[in-house]
């Protein structure tokens, strides 16, 4: 390897380790703190139990769920701190289109597209749930609504109990009415 090539591979490293050493220390979570565990823009809640090399363990409650990712360590970038806010405005363009305000005790409409193995005759089904907390980073935990067996299996199957992200697909039929 020449010179060149070696100061350039001996930057590249420095640069990932200095931003890697940067992230990690953005929350400094300590063991006991409540925290979000971010899974495809499904979060679940948390506490954190040890700090590992890359991120920490985390413990979740018996009721938490359904985890779709490996529950066991985060690495640092999935990892949230908790807090609990009573409402929280989703931005969109810089402040330009009007702010979409939530609301803990507010009815909300998931739009999920079916299993098939669950649900056989639809594509997709609406699920309709209620607001029961908001987190700081905009991610909605509720409850369960909708009486259909088949919106409540899909529910329980993706959602349960966990939070969502506002700004994730399941909720855009839910932004688009608001932003009316």
């Amino acid at each position: 390897m020449n010179r060149s090539n070696l100061c350039r591979y001996g930057l590249a490293v420095a640069i990932g380790l200095l931003s890697e050493t940067a992230f990690a220390a953005k929350y400094n979570l300590e063991p006991g703190d409540a925290v979000l565990t971010n899974c495809r823009d499904i979060y679940t809640k948390g506490e954190i139990k040890a700090k590992v090399d890359d991120g920490y363990t985390v413990h979740f409650p018996k009721n938490s769920g359904p985890i779709h990712c490996p529950p066991f360590r985060w690495h640092a970038e999935f990892v949230l701190p908790f807090q609990s806010v009573p409402e929280y405005r989703l931005q969109f363009l810089g402040g330009l289109k009007r702010d979409i305000v939530f609301k803990v005790g507010e009815p909300v409409t998931f739009r999920v597209e079916t299993d098939k193995r669950v649900v056989k005759n639809r594509n997709s089904i609406d699920i309709d749930a209620q607001i029961t907390d908001i987190s700081g980073n905009g991610a909605i935990a509720v409850k369960l609504l909708s009486t259909d067996p088949e919106a409540a299996a899909t529910f329980w199957q993706w959602i349960g109990g966990n939070y969502v992200d506002l700004r994730h697909k399941y909720l855009e039929p839910e932004r688009d009415k608001r932003s009316r």
